[in-house]
């Protein structure tokens, strides 16, 4: 048994693994704490959104929630908005697909609300740690031989915020999962060389397209992005043009009927305005105006040590690579990198679009863009107070050690403050306004408590991959990057 467990902590997915079960664990008790339904993470209209779907209804952000008693079990007076604009479905701007999905959740749970807006949170829930691995695999195929690097960028990933938002019945999880794993067929199709366009990576990838642009909007951008990769780097070939096609053509033509849909109802693609104009939100027009925005602070200062990091740190190694002569004659930018970085870019632009018309900020929104934000801040937490190696014999020995030593003091630090921002926020958010957990008995405070183990347990790992008795030494055959 020690054996097993010495060869799954020297796994290069140990953490990652570990990252994901933590977030699920803190989802789980979030979803069995919170009394139903949490009107501030939109859970009555997607909910009304999935009983519609049951009852053969593609609702409208128009559409009531509640069309008629008889389709809810009794005690379901809690989905009765407070106002005309809040007793609509108005998240039905977005594509119907994952709703979809869980239309045989309801239909196996819905005689009992609880259980049913539970089994919805905890499939939320699973996306939530999918998307998580998925940042640790597209970090690994960006940064291969670091895996200091990759088990650094999923702990980034797991801010408190989101952790909270992974216990709610929305519909960011496996959307935000499903654009990731079309990033990361792209991105292996890129850099695997001759023979990598396979029909199996063609399919997948087009299979999470169809599933991220019929789950969310962004996912429209995911997979545009995507596509005009593909053509550009690899069009030139027959097997390179027939990736760029099927990844674009089949969500197009899967999903683009609803944003079709979209665009005749409210006159636009998206529904945004039409949104602003019924919640009557007032758009931003000064920067004065910039700290009133709905939920813009809270992500904010529960992330603040990786985004201190991103905003310091990250420019200074890159100006410093630069004088280096990183960038030098014959240089050109990766395609990969490149994908990611103009996938932030528009990503960016998008929600500063939505917050100038009145919209409100939420960090799951920025889910895409996070393989991009945490590998980066991993390489450049992973810079800080490193010593130029010179000798063979030194970076074969200690490179590999002393990265994952510096990352395990970046990760107790962030996980410290996990836990202070976590407490706090389950504190606020759930418990201060209803008193009491949704579920009664033990099993809410175990799954903190295991949420807890595995904390302890990556740090551990980490400290066990910084010691000279399990570090494997790199090849002196393999360049170390960022040695110099």
């Amino acid at each position: 048994m020690r054996d097993l467990w010495r060869r799954a902590g020297a796994h290069p997915f140990a953490v990652p693994a570990l990252m994901s079960l933590l977030i699920c664990l803190i989802g789980a008790n979030v979803a069995l704490s919170t009394q139903i339904p949490s009107w501030g993470n939109d859970e009555a209209p997607h909910l009304g959104y999935v009983v519609a779907l049951a009852h053969g209804h593609l609702p409208t952000i128009d559409s009531p929630i509640v069309r008629s008693w008889a389709d809810y079990p009794p005690g379901s007076f809690g989905l009765v908005g407070w106002d005309g604009a809040h007793m609509d479905i108005w998240t039905a701007n977005h594509p119907p697909l994952y709703h979809a999905m869980l239309v045989p959740l309801w239909w196996i749970f819905g005689g009992d609300l609880t259980h049913a807006v539970i089994s919805m949170r905890l499939a939320n829930t699973a996306g939530y740690g999918l998307w998580v691995l998925l940042v640790g695999l597209i970090a690994r195929d960006l940064v291969p031989r670091r895996p200091a690097v990759v088990a650094l960028a999923t702990v980034i990933a797991v801010t408190p915020t989101l952790a909270l938002r992974a216990g709610y019945l929305m519909n960011d999880g496996w959307g935000c999962a499903a654009a990731l794993l079309m990033m990361l067929m792209t991105i292996r199709m890129l850099r695997g060389g001759p023979g990598a366009i396979t029909n199996r990576r063609i399919a997948v990838a087009a299979a999470a397209g169809v599933l991220a642009a019929g789950t969310r909007a962004p996912g429209v951008l995911v997979v545009a992005v995507c596509c005009l990769t593909l053509l550009l780097c690899l069009g030139r070939t027959r097997r390179g043009l027939l990736a760029a096609v099927v990844t674009g053509g089949v969500p197009a033509l899967a999903t683009g009927w609803f944003y079709l849909r979209n665009l005749h109802l409210y006159g636009d693609l998206t529904g945004q305005e039409a949104l602003i104009e019924k919640f009557q939100r007032v758009p931003v027009t000064s920067l004065s105006g910039i700290g009133g925005v709905p939920g813009l602070w809270e992500p904010l200062v529960a992330a603040w040590i990786p985004l201190v990091v991103f905003l310091t740190v990250v420019p200074y190694v890159v100006v410093r690579r630069v004088r280096a002569g990183a960038i030098g004659p014959g240089w050109r930018p990766d395609p990969s990198w490149t994908m990611l970085v103009v996938n932030a870019g528009l990503t960016g632009a998008n929600i500063i679009g939505f917050i100038r018309i009145g919209g409100g900020f939420h960090d799951r929104y920025l889910m895409t863009v996070m393989p991009l934000f945490a590998t980066l801040a991993a390489l450049a937490m992973l810079s800080v107070r490193r010593r130029p190696l010179r000798a063979v014999g030194e970076r074969s020995i200690h490179f590999e050690r002393r990265e994952w030593r510096i990352a395990g003091m970046w990760a107790t630090a962030m996980l410290a403050w996990f836990v202070v921002a976590i407490a706090y926020q389950e504190w606020y958010f759930v418990y201060r306004p209803q008193g009491h957990n949704l579920v009664g008995g033990p099993v809410p405070a175990l799954l903190l408590v295991a949420a807890a183990v595995v904390g302890v347990l990556t740090l551990v790992v980490m400290a066990r991959r910084a010691s000279p008795a399990v570090t494997e030494p790199v090849p002196v055959s393999e360049p170390v990057r960022g040695a110099a």
